[in-house]
């Protein structure tokens, strides 16, 4: 009685084991007394193995993990040496269980098996392991690691050491190596395979892409009475459908039938894509029938793949009436969809009908889908197609789409339709989308190789006006477009107006610069252009030399053009066959035979590759033939000969 309130200050421990004890001394004032305690038995499951103590896994676990401790391993060691029983295997099983970092666990692994007097790992704490270590950073190795310490120790696993090992090795770069070595265990542990290891084993092999050794699996578990799961029967049928096993793949189908494993959505959308993909549409179609009357609700995928097969065997009118089936069951086409509906139309010429199938599936149709449309028909090569998806496109909704616009006004510039082209610039504002200098440089660049000169000048106002500003690009284009139609005036006035905006003239600049004043008549200034380049610290490139060298050429400046090539060598500017060709002819011209052979000699020593041109002027060489014979015409802009060569 006197003992009781000191005893309720003390701040007591909780042990991990309850110990019971009686009292065999105590001295006559009651402040101290011995206590005998009995060693404490550890409770044990209906079948005598020792049941794990939770209390002791949660405080060891909390151990190992603490973020304050500078080692929790020296920490575990002082708390195990308060206890009289220690850790059992199966309690070091639980608490690898709970510890999330691989690193700690094997470290508790390790400290067990050399810390820890009389403790042993069993295949138990072997496999928890092996399971944990699977899971972290170079785990092939570490686990590879682990077996060989547990065959060292004598420990023998069990069947589920095996499809741990199974699983593991089965994603490994090695593959089959270490899936026979996995094999063998089974062998020297004298284990029977389960149904589990079966399959496991199966799976590997599908992972691996050894499609046959599981079918050979399948075939030894057939032999056994053993069945998969749906999802393993799915997995071998897509492996096998994949790589063109179709007698095994209708051998697997029948056999779920009678294994009584109902083929799901996912299983006749393979046999139907494998069907197909053999030209077998209307067993597809049977197989998709077959789906729906099981009770199977196709999905997108299924869908899809059934209107490819029908696609893939010419069949439009099936697709499309089943295209229209997918809409009336509520499942939406995605891009996949339209892209085999589109594809199967082109290459039958039947591209009027997607208007029709645009109208069934109008309450699914997006502005990304007319997106792809509008490109992928562009791309195809049928730009009119192209040109009316747009168009409905452009009804659709308030705002349109960059990219669609981008492609459709690129098919009206490549395609020369220049008016199309404009009239669709001018109304790019109607749907919210800002006209760029990216989309001027598009339509200037085709109006220019259509010599409109008028539509040129005309867009460049309004881009002055209104906006968006010309950029180096803009500048090089309109001064190249000028100097095609002999326009030198205006070519040289916005090259000045170049120089004194925010835009510095670049190599391209002056080149079509030099082109417009040298082939329209003015040499001595595109040569100076030429130094002013050079001057200015932007280093000729193969077509300015080119350029100056022709437009010499033409005027007789033989020596001259002969200079700027010696000048274009000297200065590590390689020439093109281009520049071999005009120098090739220029030399012909002039009737110096042994030079242009010489010239053709060391154009072969560099590498360059004649062309059609070469071997024309070459056969003029060989045969003497000189071209004061043939009759040129004389351009009506310069008054002197246009190179035949251009």
């Amino acid at each position: 009685m006197k003992l009781k309130p000191l005893l309720s200050t003390i701040t007591t421990r909780k042990f991990s084991t309850k110990y019971s004890g009686r009292v065999i001394n105590q001295t006559q004032n009651g402040l101290s007394f011995a206590i005998e305690v009995q060693t404490p038995t550890l409770p044990r499951d209906v079948k005598g193995y020792t049941l794990p103590r939770c209390d002791l896994i949660c405080k060891i676990s909390k151990i190992l993990q603490s973020p304050t401790s500078l080692d929790p391993i020296l920490e575990l060691s002082d708390f195990l040496d308060t206890l009289t029983i220690t850790i059992t295997p199966s309690e070091a099983s639980e608490i690898l269980k709970t510890l999330r970092s691989p690193r700690k666990a094997i470290e508790f692994f390790r400290f067990c098996a050399t810390s820890i007097p009389r403790f042993r790992h069993d295949c138990f704490t072997y496999n928890r392991i092996i399971t944990i270590l699977s899971k972290g950073s170079g785990a092939m190795e570490l686990v590879k690691g682990v077996v060989k310490e547990m065959e060292r120790n004598g420990v023998r696993g069990n069947i589920s050491t095996v499809n741990i090992l199974i699983g593991v090795f089965g994603n490994g770069n090695e593959g089959i190596e270490d899936l026979e070595k996995c094999l063998k265990l089974v062998k020297n542990w004298d284990l029977q395979f389960t149904r589990y290891t079966y399959k496991c084993l199966l799976q590997a092999y599908l992972r691996l892409n050894e499609t046959m050794r599981a079918f050979e699996v399948y075939i030894e578990m057939r032999r056994r009475g053993y069945a998969l799961d749906i999802f393993a029967y799915n997995m071998l049928l897509d492996s096998l459908s994949k790589n063109d096993k179709i007698v095994e793949a209708d051998m697997i189908f029948a056999d779920m039938k009678l294994k009584h494993c109902e083929p799901d959505e996912y299983t006749y959308t393979i046999m139907i894509r494998m069907t197909g993909m053999v030209g077998k549409p209307e067993k597809s179609l049977t197989l998709f029938e077959e789906m729906i009357t099981k009770g199977c609700t196709p999905n997108l995928i299924a869908y899809n793949t059934m209107i490819q097969s029908l696609a893939k065997g010419k069949m439009v009118d099936k697709m499309i009436f089943l295209f229209s089936k997918m809409i009336d069951n509520g499942c939406g086409p995605n891009e996949f969809t339209y892209s085999i509906v589109l594809d199967a139309l082109a290459a039958e010429g039947k591209l009027g009908r997607l208007d029709e199938v645009l109208e069934l599936s109008k309450k699914y149709v997006t502005k990304p889908i007319y997106v792809y449309l509008v490109k992928t028909l562009k791309n195809l090569g049928h730009a009119s197609e192209s040109h009316r998806v747009f168009c409905n496109m452009w009804n659709f909704g308030d705002g349109g789409d960059r990219d669609a616009y981008m492609s459709m006004l690129e098919s009206f510039c490549n395609t020369g339709k220049t008016a199309e082209a404009l009239d669709l610039l001018s109304k790019v504002h109607e749907k919210g989308i800002s006209a760029d200098t990216f989309m001027y440089n598009m339509v200037f660049s085709a109006l220019g190789k259509s010599k409109k000169i008028s539509h040129i000048h005309d867009l460049y106002e309004q881009m002055k006006r209104n906006g968006p500003l010309p950029d180096l690009f803009t500048y090089n284009i309109l001064i190249s477009s000028f100097g095609r139609v002999g326009r030198v005036d205006e070519a040289v006035k916005l090259f000045e107006e170049m120089q004194i905006s925010d835009w510095i003239p670049d190599v391209v600049s002056y080149n079509s610069l030099i082109n417009c004043l040298g082939k329209n008549g003015d040499l001595d200034e595109a040569h100076m252009k030429f130094k002013e380049m050079q001057e200015i610290g932007l280093s000729p490139d193969v077509v300015t030399y080119s350029t100056l060298i022709e437009c010499f050429g033409k005027t007789n400046r033989v020596e001259m053009a002969f200079s700027l090539f010696d000048e274009m060598l000297a200065n590590g500017c390689y020439p093109n066959i281009v520049t071999y060709n005009i120098l090739l002819d220029c030399l012909e011209k002039c009737g110096k035979i042994a030079e242009a052979f010489e010239l053709y000699a060391k154009m072969k020593e560099h590498g360059v590759t004649p062309d059609s041109i070469t071997y024309v002027i070459l056969k003029r060489l060989q045969s003497g033939s000189r071209r004061s014979g043939r009759i040129r015409k004389q351009s009506p802009i310069t008054g002197w000969v246009v190179n035949p060569l251009r």
